[in-house]
């Protein structure tokens, strides 16, 4: 670690250089050097694939999408849950030269229809899960020509996955323009100030990335590890831990969601050497009692993101498991994926870690922009090749995100100690982190103010010991109005995904307390939830 001028710090160099090709013709490279090293296996079927199966299937996915007129610049979706089929279009998509676009299948009707109009999708692969949604929005709008459903198709306007696959066309030459600040794929960003926006990250990004993770003093990730694929592959963490996991030659173990046996079940049967996991899921494994039945001798590696892991915890389940530390990563979705890991030869617990490989951080005043030293907490803002091209469509967000100097001002506020760790101790942004997904409260304030009898709204988190925090809903009713604390629940729930509902419950107060240019004071609406319990 360096330090630059007036406290900048400076990660080290790369130990490899960033590829200078494209990303889809990379993964060619790196898949046909794989040849049938077992890639996948589907935790649920049994049912295993190799990496010449995947390299097949994904020319045969590239080979539709070009007789569909799909070029570079053009837009791919993938709307699915997890499981061995969802890594094809993407690997396919690149292949093309298109971008790729994956979307959330718990989204509402209202989630999805804004996510799609951003990204602008030409054809949507999905799962059955979505499909409903997915064909409404068809009827609406002029850019979505196809549907590729994964499973059964419901009419003969839908195209069925297997249709496409298998056809020999391994004569197919991915697309290798000068690509590498083009973007590769479009992802949808948490949303702090209502619905999401549409990161764009490059070719370039993504292949850094790779080069991170793959390093070993950071993510370490070998062609002998087995990789448990447990978080949703269409959210930035899990979506470049697939991609780079096929570049690296890893087996990579899928499924669909979190059951506390069969979790368990999966990496003693498997040998799992790898898990990227979430805060509550490192709780479960530092403190449920069933974790002792089971041989997790395998695991040699965990990597914890997405939210701030406590130091109790952190200690409780490296000791458990008998690691020398469970590793912390922190990133955003416009940095592709991690701007500081925890290395393997140092530990600091609670920390994040230190910078990867050629990224710049500082830390400074929210309210001066003086950059602070060691020790002193602030706005921790980055600059470095994963950092995002800008958002889709959104030249002022963009230009908003970054300081003059060009680092990303990512609204988290942490410090650096003497040894360059860092430390993320506040959120400026507000997100609501519940169970690892980042929920905005102006989203939700958004949708609570269109009920007819809601005069004005504010939602804030509260502490949860399973969760992280949970979203409460303050609300004013309108004068006269009956509605109940239930009524506004379901009234939301039927509006948001699963993760945005109010489980924080509803509060009924008589005014929202506000600055005199009309924002929120959360931090008021916080002290009010002290004083009451």
């Amino acid at each position: 670690m360096e330090m630059g001028s007036k406290n900048v710090l400076t990660g080290p160099k790369l130990l490899f250089p960033i590829p200078d090709v494209s990303l889809g013709r990379y993964l060619y490279q790196c898949l046909s050097s794989h040849g049938d090293k077992i890639a996948q296996v589907d935790v649920v079927t049994g049912e295993t694939r190799t990496y010449a199966d995947v390299m097949s299937a994904s020319l045969s996915v590239a080979d539709f999408l070009y007789s569909r007129g799909i070029r570079s610049g053009d837009v791919v979706g993938i709307c699915s849950e997890n499981s061995l089929d969802f890594i094809l279009p993407v690997i396919g998509t690149l292949f093309a030269g298109a971008i790729c676009a994956p979307l959330n299948p718990n989204y509402t009707l209202r989630e999805l229809h804004h996510a799609m109009d951003i990204s602008k999708p030409k054809i949507m692969f999905c799962s059955e899960q979505p499909l409903e949604n997915i064909d409404k929005i068809l009827c609406s709008v002029g850019f979505l020509k196809d549907i590729v459903v994964f499973g059964s198709p419901v009419s003969d306007k839908h195209i069925p996955f297997r249709s496409i696959l298998w056809n020999n066309s391994n004569n197919f030459q991915p697309f290798d323009g000068d690509c590498k600040d083009l973007a590769a794929a479009i992802l949808c960003s948490s949303g702090t100030t209502g619905l999401s926006k549409g990161v764009m990250l490059t070719h370039r990004n993504i292949l850094y990335t790779f080069r991170v993770m793959s390093d070993s003093r950071y993510g370490d990730m070998r062609p002998s590890d087995t990789l448990l694929m447990l978080l949703p592959m269409f959210h930035g963490y899990m979506f470049f831990c697939q991609l780079i996991a096929s570049m690296v030659g890893v087996k990579a173990v899928v499924l669909n969601k979190f059951e506390e046996h069969v979790f368990l079940r999966t990496i003693e049967k498997h040998k799992v050497t790898l898990l990227y996991l979430v805060p509550l899921i490192i709780v479960f494994l530092a403190k449920a009692d069933v974790v002792s039945r089971y041989d997790l001798s395998s695991v040699r590696d965990i990597l914890c993101g997405a939210a701030p892991l406590k130091q109790e915890v952190e200690s409780l389940a490296a000791e458990r498991l008998g690691l020398y530390q469970i590793r912390q990563g922190y990133g955003l979705t416009e940095a592709t994926m991690a701007l500081t890991i925890s290395p393997n030869n140092k530990k600091e617990m609670g920390s994040s870690g230190i910078l990867v490989p050629q990224t710049e951080g500082k830390v400074v005043n929210m309210n001066t922009g003086q950059i602070l030293g060691p020790g002193e907490a602030g706005e921790v803002c980055f600059r470095g090749p994963g950092i995002m091209k800008g958002y889709c469509g959104n030249p002022q967000a963009t230009a908003a995100c970054f300081d003059s100097d060009g680092f990303l001002l990512t609204g988290d506020v942490g410090y650096y100690d003497e040894d360059g760790f860092f430390y993320i101790v506040d959120r400026v942004k507000e997100l609501i982190k519940y169970k690892g997904y980042q929920v905005p409260p102006a989203e939700l304030e958004a949708v609570l103010l269109t009920h007819s009898t809601i005069k004005d709204a504010a939602v804030i988190a509260v502490p949860d010991h399973e969760a992280g925090e949970l979203p409460l809903a303050f609300v004013v009713k309108q004068p006269g109005a009956r509605v109940t604390k239930d009524e506004i629940i379901k009234y939301v729930a039927d509006q948001v995904s699963p993760p945005k509902r109010l489980r924080g419950g509803v509060i009924f107060i008589d005014s929202i307390p506000k600055t005199p240019s009309g924002k929120i004071l959360r931090r008021d609406l916080k002290k009010l939830i002290k004083s009451n319990m």
